[in-house]
């Protein structure tokens, strides 16, 4: 009871309702097929619609809703919890949902397209794994909570109980993931496949005999040993495996296991593998059995006697027997009934002595390496001529040079012996070997000549087409095949119109390739026919002209003809004063660095000074004369006055006019009055070893 003027106390507060789902995607599908649902009307389109809410524990619930669609009033058909349902694609516009433990048939729906249906899928499967990973969680937890008298696994708990449980939990997956790849269940398969592997459990995966065809093959087995070989017929199946054909063999004919080497379709087989997966598919086909020693194979006679007394043991027994026949898809070892094809009308099994004899007196010898024979039972076998592979341990005939089981090289210091004479056999593969080599040779030397007529009809072209599609590297334009240009030197492609784009705009006489990257600038040219034949004869024209303009400025010892208007130009050496213009014809004197035709010099340089009074071109002439005089870039010859200028070269000099050698340092006489060799006069260089002046070149 509230004391008075108390307050009234608070109502008890309501609990916070649920917050609402979550809509993770709705799609709109059409049933197929009859199933539990209440009837729809014809041709009805339902809504699937998947949805997620919070639960208590931190836990998200995942419902999958099939509703009506919102123009048959939105309400809703069924609703299933996604752990209680399995979801599988059947084809990429159709779906099957199953709920489980239902006896109904599973529903089957279709999609208008395949994008949306795969859309669908994949927020379906993430789903589902997001359920199948808060179920094992839970499981895993609870697990660990019970005590070992609720079933839970405990300290306390038998190891022996907690290791056979253990053991029916990976047998019971490996029975699903079996059922599961059978049916094509790929997402139980998964499931099936990731929970054994966080088990670390050891499988071995094999196909049911059902997978194979039922029908016996008739191999045909050539058995060989260090000395001899032979050849027999066994009977197995598609579904034999290598393993399997050894323990039938030791069985039956005592060769253990561990010696014998099965070669098919010059493969070294394994024991895991099939003979079908080598090749053995029908009668007839070939298998190659080897014989190793027990010292190589490394086999005691203990282990040997073990082996076979286990083997025995089970031949004697008739349930044995008839449990290998019902079932021998699960047992390694074959079936203990005689086989056939081997000469044995009794139907008894024969002795290793049997064998030998029937093999063609096969020369196997003692396992185990007991004492010989005397010579009065047996004669000793002869010493096997050839070489023993190194790979395979195959005896090959002496000239063969790979081996024939497995294709390994003879070895290197392998020599054939000198008296060896082949057979027939041997002379024919040899025969074939050379005609081999020889058409190999033959059809090498043709598809030389044919790359040397291709190159050389290649040479003929002037331009080399593009073989394949290209993208030109200028104007970033695919180019068709035949449409570009492949340059000859450096072999980089482009499209025709921007290589004539590159010459007519190119500065350079020589026309680079235009190749550029980041990291590499081409350093090749293209060729003058190629340039010929990319534009037109005017803008050859044009080109050359340039190229010849840019010649003549870069050359240091060029000079112009002076005829007005005409482009011909020459490049002189020391010894030459003249020059005969090719293209005007006029004699050009390079010391006046005028034409005067028919007067030298003086007689030019006289003329000259008398039309300077009158003529403003003569006058212009004389003062460009006494210009170089004044600069020193030419002088007045010592003797007759004339103008004369040292174009390049040592400081001799010689007058056109009165052939005076002149000393260009000193601008004086090279000798003295009696003429060359005088030194009594002139510049008097190298007179006592000292040069004429400091910085005289060679003038004498």
């Amino acid at each position: 009871m509230a004391l008075p003027g108390a307050p009234a106390p608070a109502p008890a507060a309501a609990p916070a309702p649920p917050p609402p789902p979550t809509v993770l995607m709705a799609v709109r599908a059409g049933l197929a097929g009859p199933c539990l649902l209440p009837p729809l009307p014809a041709a009805a389109a339902l809504r699937l619609q998947l949805s997620v809410q919070a639960a208590d524990g931190g836990q998200r619930r995942f419902r999958l809703g099939l509703r009506h669609t919102e123009a048959d009033g939105g309400t809703t058909v069924a609703e299933y919890d996604l752990k209680d349902v399995a979801y599988r694609v059947r084809s990429p516009t159709c779906h099957e949902l199953t709920v489980l433990g239902s006896p109904a048939e599973p529903m089957v729906f279709t999609f208008e397209e395949e994008r949306e249906a795969q859309k669908w899928w994949t927020i379906v499967s993430s789903s589902l794994r997001e359920v199948q990973k808060a179920l094992d969680t839970t499981l895993a937890s609870q697990a660990s909570s019970l005590p070992a008298a609720a079933g839970g696994v405990s300290a306390e708990q038998d190891p022996e109980e907690a290791l056979v449980s253990e053991l029916a939990e990976k047998e019971d997956l490996a029975l699903q993931l079996a059922q599961a790849i059978e049916y094509g269940d790929e997402e139980a398969a998964a499931r099936c496949a990731v929970a054994l592997a966080r088990q670390q459990a050891t499988l071995s995966i094999l196909f049911k005999e059902s997978n194979y065809p039922t029908e016996e093959i008739s191999m045909k087995v050539v058995v060989e040993d260090a000395t001899s070989s032979a050849s027999i017929t066994i009977r197995v199946r598609a579904h034999t495996t290598i393993a399997t054909l050894k323990q039938q063999v030791f069985q039956d004919y005592g060769f253990h296991p561990l010696v014998q080497r099965w070669i098919i379709g010059q493969c070294l087989c394994v024991d895991e593998r099939t003979v079908s997966s080598y090749g053995i598919r029908g009668d007839g086909d070939t298998a190659f059995l080897y014989l190793l020693s027990a010292k190589t194979a490394e086999l005691t006679e203990q282990r040997y006697e073990e082996d076979q007394a286990q083997v025995m043991l089970r031949s004697t027994s008739s349930p044995a027997r008839a449990a290998a026949a019902e079932g021998r898809k699960y047992n390694t070892l074959p079936n203990m009934s005689p086989k056939k094809g081997w000469g044995d009308e009794a139907g008894r099994k024969m002795d290793i002595a049997e064998i030998s004899q029937h093999l063609d007196a096969l020369q196997l010898g003692d396992l185990f390496g007991a004492q010989p024979k005397p010579a009065a039972a047996s004669l000793p076998s002869p010493v096997p001529t050839g070489w023993s592979c190194p790979k395979c341990t195959f005896i090959n005939k002496p000239t063969r040079p790979g081996c024939e089981m497995c294709s390994a090289d003879r070895p290197e210091d392998y020599v054939v012996p000198g008296g060896y004479k082949p057979d027939e056999t041997e002379l024919w593969r040899m025969q074939q070997e050379q005609e081999g080599i020889l058409q190999y040779q033959q059809a090498l030397e043709a598809e030389r000549l044919k790359n040397f007529q291709q190159l050389l009809e290649l040479e003929e072209e002037v331009l080399v087409p593009n073989r394949e599609l290209l993208e030109c590297r200028i104007c970033y334009q695919r180019v068709a095949p035949g449409e570009g240009v492949l340059l000859r030197e450096c072999l980089h492609n482009f499209c025709r119109e921007c290589l004539r784009q590159v010459i007519n705009y190119s500065e350079e006489p020589a026309v680079a390739c235009p190749f550029r990257d980041d990291s590499y600038a081409c350093g090749s040219h293209l060729q003058e026919r190629e340039i010929r034949a990319l534009v037109s004869p005017e803008e050859y024209r044009r080109f050359l002209e340039r190229s010849l303009a840019l010649a003549e400025r870069r050359s240091r010892d060029s000079f112009h003809c002076k005829t007005p208007d005409c482009r011909g130009w020459c490049i002189y050496e020391d010894s030459v004063n003249e020059f005969r213009c090719p293209v005007c014809r006029a004699l050009n004197c390079l010391l006046c660095k005028a034409i005067h035709e028919g007067r030298n010099c003086r007689q030019y340089q006289d003329d000259l000074r008398l039309r300077a009074q009158n003529d403003a071109a003569a006058r212009q002439t004389t003062d460009m004369l006494q210009t170089l005089v004044q600069l020193g870039e030419a002088m007045h010859c010592p003797t007759c006055r004339i103008v004369v200028q040292k174009k390049d070269g040592c400081d001799w000099i010689r007058c056109t006019v009165c052939h005076t050698e002149i000393c260009w340092v000193t601008k004086g006489p090279r000798w003295g009055p009696r003429g060359p060799g005088d030194t009594s006069g002139g510049c008097r260089c190298n007179v006592n070893g000292q040069r004429c002046h400091p910085r005289c070149q060679n003038c004498h």
